[in-house]
Protein backbone atom coordinates (compact mmCIF):
# COMPACT_ATOMS: atom_id res chain seq x y z
CA UNK A 1 0.00 0.00 0.00
CA UNK A 2 1.43 3.31 -1.23
CA UNK A 3 -0.51 5.82 -2.32
CA UNK A 4 -4.07 6.88 -0.70
CA UNK A 5 -6.59 8.74 -2.56
CA UNK A 6 -8.46 11.26 0.01
CA UNK A 7 -11.30 13.38 -1.83
CA UNK A 8 -12.62 16.38 -0.14
CA UNK A 9 -14.97 18.84 -0.50
CA UNK A 10 -13.74 20.50 2.65
CA UNK A 11 -16.62 19.97 4.70
CA UNK A 12 -16.60 18.29 8.79
CA UNK A 13 -17.00 14.86 7.30
CA UNK A 14 -14.42 15.01 4.54
CA UNK A 15 -11.72 16.80 6.79
CA UNK A 16 -12.40 13.67 9.70
CA UNK A 17 -11.89 11.23 6.77
CA UNK A 18 -8.74 13.25 5.99
CA UNK A 19 -7.50 12.94 9.68
CA UNK A 20 -8.03 9.57 10.09
CA UNK A 21 -6.09 9.07 6.29
CA UNK A 22 -3.05 10.81 7.85
CA UNK A 23 -3.29 7.87 10.90
CA UNK A 24 -3.71 5.16 8.06
CA UNK A 25 -0.66 6.59 6.07
CA UNK A 26 1.60 7.05 9.17
CA UNK A 27 1.13 2.92 9.65
CA UNK A 28 0.89 1.76 5.89
CA UNK A 29 4.21 4.07 5.17
CA UNK A 30 1.84 5.48 2.42
CA UNK A 31 1.56 8.88 0.77
CA UNK A 32 -1.29 10.75 0.37
CA UNK A 33 -3.53 12.23 -2.77
CA UNK A 34 -5.59 15.15 -1.56
CA UNK A 35 -8.13 16.04 -4.33
CA UNK A 36 -10.86 18.61 -5.05
CA UNK A 37 -13.73 18.43 -7.16
CA UNK A 38 -14.68 22.46 -8.40
CA UNK A 39 -17.18 22.97 -10.52
CA UNK A 40 -17.42 26.06 -12.72
CA UNK A 41 -20.70 28.46 -12.34
CA UNK A 42 -23.62 27.70 -14.95
CA UNK A 43 -23.40 31.08 -16.98
CA UNK A 44 -24.99 29.14 -20.31
CA UNK A 45 -25.24 26.10 -22.16
CA UNK A 46 -21.59 25.80 -23.46
CA UNK A 47 -19.50 23.27 -22.44
CA UNK A 48 -16.11 24.95 -22.22
CA UNK A 49 -15.18 27.62 -19.64
CA UNK A 50 -12.77 30.48 -20.55
CA UNK A 51 -9.79 30.20 -18.51
CA UNK A 52 -10.19 33.69 -16.90
CA UNK A 53 -12.99 31.82 -15.13
CA UNK A 54 -11.58 28.27 -14.53
CA UNK A 55 -8.16 29.84 -13.00
CA UNK A 56 -9.50 31.96 -10.39
CA UNK A 57 -11.44 28.56 -8.78
CA UNK A 58 -8.86 26.42 -9.38
CA UNK A 59 -5.98 28.55 -7.50
CA UNK A 60 -8.91 29.34 -4.72
CA UNK A 61 -9.35 25.28 -4.56
CA UNK A 62 -5.56 24.86 -4.46
CA UNK A 63 -4.65 27.48 -1.75
CA UNK A 64 -7.45 25.29 0.44
CA UNK A 65 -6.01 22.17 -0.49
CA UNK A 66 -2.59 23.75 0.85
CA UNK A 67 -4.13 24.48 3.94
CA UNK A 68 -5.43 21.50 5.13
CA UNK A 69 -2.45 19.76 4.21
CA UNK A 70 -0.54 21.36 6.15
CA UNK A 71 -3.24 21.07 8.89
CA UNK A 72 -2.63 17.45 8.19
CA UNK A 73 0.83 17.27 8.49
CA UNK A 74 1.13 19.02 11.91
CA UNK A 75 -0.95 15.44 12.52
CA UNK A 76 1.83 12.91 10.92
CA UNK A 77 4.06 11.17 13.09
CA UNK A 78 6.36 10.07 10.25
CA UNK A 79 6.08 13.20 8.06
CA UNK A 80 3.96 11.62 5.22
CA UNK A 81 4.07 13.06 1.92
CA UNK A 82 0.88 14.68 1.34
CA UNK A 83 0.17 15.80 -2.53
CA UNK A 84 -2.97 18.31 -4.02
CA UNK A 85 -4.69 17.72 -6.86
CA UNK A 86 -7.64 20.50 -7.82
CA UNK A 87 -9.82 19.54 -10.57
CA UNK A 88 -13.11 20.70 -12.57
CA UNK A 89 -15.76 18.18 -13.27
CA UNK A 90 -17.88 15.85 -11.10
CA UNK A 91 -16.84 14.59 -8.06
CA UNK A 92 -17.27 10.81 -9.11
CA UNK A 93 -15.70 11.66 -12.52
CA UNK A 94 -12.43 13.77 -10.82
CA UNK A 95 -12.11 11.04 -8.25
CA UNK A 96 -11.98 8.20 -10.61
CA UNK A 97 -9.67 9.72 -12.73
CA UNK A 98 -7.37 10.73 -10.02
CA UNK A 99 -7.20 7.04 -8.78
CA UNK A 100 -5.89 5.90 -12.32
CA UNK A 101 -3.32 8.74 -12.55
CA UNK A 102 -2.07 8.40 -9.51
CA UNK A 103 -2.25 4.63 -9.06
CA UNK A 104 -4.14 4.58 -5.83
CA UNK A 105 -4.16 1.89 -3.83
CA UNK A 106 -6.94 2.59 -1.59
CA UNK A 107 -9.41 5.44 -1.36
CA UNK A 108 -10.46 7.13 1.67
CA UNK A 109 -14.07 9.12 2.31
CA UNK A 110 -16.11 10.39 4.65
CA UNK A 111 -19.69 10.53 5.15
CA UNK A 112 -22.57 11.67 7.54
CA UNK A 113 -25.57 9.91 9.25
CA UNK A 114 -27.53 12.84 8.82
CA UNK A 115 -29.36 12.23 5.13
CA UNK A 116 -30.11 15.59 4.73
CA UNK A 117 -26.47 16.67 5.43
CA UNK A 118 -25.44 14.00 2.76
CA UNK A 119 -27.56 15.89 0.05
CA UNK A 120 -25.26 18.99 0.74
CA UNK A 121 -22.09 17.42 0.55
CA UNK A 122 -20.85 16.04 -1.86
CA UNK A 123 -18.38 14.00 -0.80
CA UNK A 124 -20.83 12.52 1.12
CA UNK A 125 -23.44 11.31 -1.49
CA UNK A 126 -20.49 10.48 -3.81
CA UNK A 127 -18.80 7.58 -1.21
CA UNK A 128 -21.50 5.11 -1.42
CA UNK A 129 -21.05 5.36 -5.94
CA UNK A 130 -17.29 5.48 -5.56
CA UNK A 131 -17.05 2.63 -3.40
CA UNK A 132 -19.65 0.30 -5.77
CA UNK A 133 -17.97 1.21 -8.90
CA UNK A 134 -14.76 1.57 -8.84
CA UNK A 135 -12.67 -1.20 -7.96
CA UNK A 136 -9.95 0.23 -5.32
CA UNK A 137 -10.64 -0.67 -1.65
CA UNK A 138 -12.54 2.31 -0.57
CA UNK A 139 -12.61 3.06 3.03
CA UNK A 140 -15.95 4.78 4.22
CA UNK A 141 -15.51 7.08 7.56
CA UNK A 142 -18.46 7.80 9.08
CA UNK A 143 -18.13 11.52 10.84
CA UNK A 144 -17.45 10.78 14.19
CA UNK A 145 -15.12 7.89 13.62
CA UNK A 146 -11.92 8.59 14.58
CA UNK A 147 -8.43 6.22 13.61
CA UNK A 148 -7.77 3.56 16.21
CA UNK A 149 -5.66 0.66 15.52
CA UNK A 150 -7.03 -2.26 13.55
CA UNK A 151 -7.47 -5.60 15.69
CA UNK A 152 -10.73 -6.84 14.44
CA UNK A 153 -11.67 -7.25 11.24
CA UNK A 154 -15.63 -8.32 10.18
CA UNK A 155 -16.43 -9.54 6.81
CA UNK A 156 -19.87 -9.80 5.56
CA UNK A 157 -19.79 -12.79 3.33
CA UNK A 158 -22.67 -14.41 1.32
CA UNK A 159 -21.61 -18.03 1.24
CA UNK A 160 -24.15 -18.60 -1.06
CA UNK A 161 -22.66 -16.49 -4.00
CA UNK A 162 -19.38 -18.02 -5.41
CA UNK A 163 -18.85 -14.82 -6.35
CA UNK A 164 -17.73 -13.86 -3.28
CA UNK A 165 -15.07 -16.39 -2.46
CA UNK A 166 -12.14 -15.21 -4.62
CA UNK A 167 -12.98 -11.96 -1.85
CA UNK A 168 -11.46 -13.96 0.80
CA UNK A 169 -7.90 -13.54 -0.49
CA UNK A 170 -8.09 -9.89 -0.38
CA UNK A 171 -9.85 -10.01 3.06
CA UNK A 172 -6.88 -12.19 4.22
CA UNK A 173 -4.69 -9.80 2.92
CA UNK A 174 -5.96 -6.77 5.13
CA UNK A 175 -6.08 -9.14 8.29
CA UNK A 176 -2.26 -9.52 7.56
CA UNK A 177 -1.67 -5.68 6.73
CA UNK A 178 -3.41 -4.94 10.39
CA UNK A 179 -2.14 -7.96 11.97
CA UNK A 180 -5.95 -8.71 12.64
CA UNK A 181 -8.33 -11.28 13.83
CA UNK A 182 -11.29 -11.94 11.39
CA UNK A 183 -15.07 -13.03 11.77
CA UNK A 184 -16.94 -14.22 8.57
CA UNK A 185 -20.28 -12.91 9.07
CA UNK A 186 -22.90 -14.70 6.90
CA UNK A 187 -26.79 -14.00 7.29
CA UNK A 188 -28.68 -16.49 6.91
CA UNK A 189 -32.91 -16.86 6.73
CA UNK A 190 -34.29 -18.15 9.64
CA UNK A 191 -36.21 -20.73 7.95
CA UNK A 192 -32.82 -21.85 5.67
CA UNK A 193 -31.47 -25.18 6.24
CA UNK A 194 -27.53 -25.31 5.16
CA UNK A 195 -27.11 -25.75 1.43
CA UNK A 196 -24.17 -28.07 -0.81
CA UNK A 197 -22.87 -24.34 -1.56
CA UNK A 198 -22.69 -22.72 1.67
CA UNK A 199 -21.38 -25.86 2.90
CA UNK A 200 -18.40 -26.23 0.30
CA UNK A 201 -18.10 -22.06 0.64
CA UNK A 202 -17.28 -22.58 4.42
CA UNK A 203 -14.91 -25.72 3.89
CA UNK A 204 -12.96 -23.24 1.34
CA UNK A 205 -12.94 -20.06 3.48
CA UNK A 206 -11.56 -22.17 6.41
CA UNK A 207 -9.03 -23.83 4.35
CA UNK A 208 -7.89 -20.30 2.70
CA UNK A 209 -8.04 -18.95 6.33
CA UNK A 210 -5.49 -21.43 7.78
CA UNK A 211 -2.91 -19.00 8.95
CA UNK A 212 -5.37 -16.41 10.16
CA UNK A 213 -7.03 -16.41 13.44
CA UNK A 214 -10.69 -16.39 12.61
CA UNK A 215 -14.13 -17.63 12.97
CA UNK A 216 -17.07 -17.65 11.21
CA UNK A 217 -20.16 -16.71 12.41
CA UNK A 218 -23.98 -17.35 11.31
CA UNK A 219 -26.79 -14.82 11.55
CA UNK A 220 -30.03 -15.23 11.32
CA UNK A 221 -32.63 -12.92 9.70
CA UNK A 222 -34.65 -12.81 7.06
CA UNK A 223 -33.32 -9.18 5.92
CA UNK A 224 -29.34 -8.74 5.24
CA UNK A 225 -28.90 -5.32 5.83
CA UNK A 226 -30.60 -5.79 9.38
CA UNK A 227 -28.67 -9.01 10.41
CA UNK A 228 -25.54 -7.04 9.97
CA UNK A 229 -26.46 -4.68 12.11
CA UNK A 230 -28.13 -6.61 14.78
CA UNK A 231 -24.41 -9.00 14.70
CA UNK A 232 -22.53 -4.86 14.60
CA UNK A 233 -24.68 -4.10 17.36
CA UNK A 234 -22.87 -6.61 20.05
CA UNK A 235 -19.72 -7.25 18.15
CA UNK A 236 -15.95 -5.74 19.12
CA UNK A 237 -15.15 -4.90 15.51
CA UNK A 238 -12.91 -2.49 14.25
CA UNK A 239 -13.85 -2.36 10.53
CA UNK A 240 -16.23 -3.85 8.71
CA UNK A 241 -15.31 -5.42 5.06
CA UNK A 242 -18.42 -5.93 2.47
CA UNK A 243 -18.68 -5.86 -0.95
CA UNK A 244 -20.86 -3.51 -2.32
CA UNK A 245 -21.62 -4.65 -5.83
CA UNK A 246 -23.25 -8.29 -3.95
CA UNK A 247 -25.92 -6.79 -1.90
CA UNK A 248 -27.30 -3.30 -0.97
CA UNK A 249 -25.78 -2.79 2.75
CA UNK A 250 -23.83 0.21 1.58
CA UNK A 251 -27.16 1.86 0.59
CA UNK A 252 -28.75 0.52 3.38
CA UNK A 253 -26.74 1.80 6.10
CA UNK A 254 -26.18 4.96 4.80
CA UNK A 255 -30.01 6.18 3.44
CA UNK A 256 -31.93 6.82 6.60
CA UNK A 257 -31.56 10.03 8.67
CA UNK A 258 -30.44 8.25 12.26
CA UNK A 259 -29.44 9.50 15.28
CA UNK A 260 -25.65 9.30 16.61
CA UNK A 261 -26.79 6.86 19.66
CA UNK A 262 -28.88 4.72 17.55
CA UNK A 263 -26.64 4.58 13.98
CA UNK A 264 -24.70 1.43 14.58
CA UNK A 265 -22.89 2.33 11.98
CA UNK A 266 -21.13 5.40 12.90
CA UNK A 267 -19.04 3.46 15.13
CA UNK A 268 -17.12 1.85 12.68
CA UNK A 269 -15.12 2.14 9.18
CA UNK A 270 -16.51 0.46 6.61
CA UNK A 271 -13.78 -0.73 3.24
CA UNK A 272 -15.93 -1.79 0.47
CA UNK A 273 -13.83 -4.42 -1.84
CA UNK A 274 -13.82 -5.98 -5.16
Amino acid sequence: METILVPTDFSPAAKNAAEYAVKLADFLNAKIILVNAFTAPIANTDTMFPLDIVMPLQNVTSKNLETLKNELLLQSEKNIDIECEAEMGSTYDVISFAAKKHDADLIVMGITGEAGIIKEHLIGSSAVKVARNIEIPTFIIPEKVKYKPIHHISFACDMERTGQIPLINVVKSFCKIFEAELEVVNVEGLEEETSYEKARTSVYIEKKLETVKHKIVYVSENKVSKGIEDYLESASTDLLIINPKKHNILHTLFKENVTNELAFHLHIPILAIH
